[in-house]
């Protein structure tokens, strides 16, 4: 036994020597580098820029006879000068939270008979830039439709007449419009009334010289048809038109047509 384990002991000794010997003989490089890494998968190709937003095109580029018109006192206004040399003037007032942007399919409709003048609501509406709605207070919607008035004439270098106003309303522009016809009857002589919250009122339009009631065709459009009629039986010269396809919110694609007409029946 005590053979037996002197030597395994000696060839214990032996072969550490050994090993040591053949690590010196190894360049120091060789020594000192790693093991080889797995090979690295390469780089995913990386995801092409996003492609910048589309631009509208300006309204002056579409629509040459509209433009921007500086009022005193706050933003400019939509403005499509009259073809004639007509004093009429058709005030617009947009819906909630909305803009004056659709009057650029109609202007042309109006411009036969009067100046456009599409002003915005003096309230912002809140994560929504370049949205307005309307205030209550009716009194100053009026001394602002007045100033403009006064501002779009001097720009353009004629007479327009504040005292015979077409007030044109969607949603709750109509809604405001119906309640200055209603305050002030001796400037706002016809009214257009689009998609409006609620029927005219008779007490509120029973002054006016014309009334034009107008529904899209996927609204509902009953009581507003027959306030129309009754009132055009009680003495109101009114009618009602539908906007085909149109749910509330757009004129339809054939919005332009209908208020061509509508326009030559207001302005008569």
């Amino acid at each position: 036994m005590p053979c037996m384990r002197r030597t395994l002991a000696l060839g214990v000794l032996c072969g550490a020597a050994i090993a040591a010997a053949a690590w010196k003989r190894l360049p120091a490089s060789a020594a000192s580098e790693p093991p080889a890494s797995l090979p690295q998968a390469e780089p995913a190709a990386a995801a092409p820029p996003p492609a910048p937003p589309a631009v509208a095109p300006p309204v002056a580029a579409t629509h040459p006879s509209l433009r921007f018109v500086p009022v005193s006192g706050e933003a400019p206004a939509r403005v499509a000068p009259a073809d004639t040399d007509s004093r009429r003037v058709v005030i617009y007032l947009h819906g909630f939270c909305s803009d004056a942007s659709t009057v650029a399919d109609w202007a042309p409709g109006v411009q036969r008979h009067a100046t456009l003048i599409a002003l915005h609501g003096e309230l912002g509406c809140d994560g929504q830039p370049g949205r307005h709605r309307w205030g209550n207070d009716i009194r100053f919607i009026d001394y602002r439709i007045a100033r403009a008035v006064r501002s779009v004439g001097k720009s353009l270098g004629r007479e327009l007449d504040p005292s015979s106003v077409t007030i044109v309303g969607y949603s709750e522009g109509a809604a405001r419009a119906e309640s200055l016809a209603w305050l002030y009857p001796g400037r706002y002589r016809r009214a257009v009334l689009m998609s409006a919250p609620e029927p005219p009122v008779f007490d509120r339009v029973r002054r006016l010289d014309r009334l034009a009631v107008l529904r899209g065709g996927r609204e509902y459009q009953r009581t507003y048809r027959l306030a129309a009629e009754h009132y055009d039986r009680a003495g109101v010269p009114s009618r009602y038109w539908e906007l085909p396809g149109a749910t509330h919110g757009e004129l339809g694609h054939e919005g332009a047509r209908v208020l061509r007409e509508v326009f030559d029946f207001v302005e008569r």
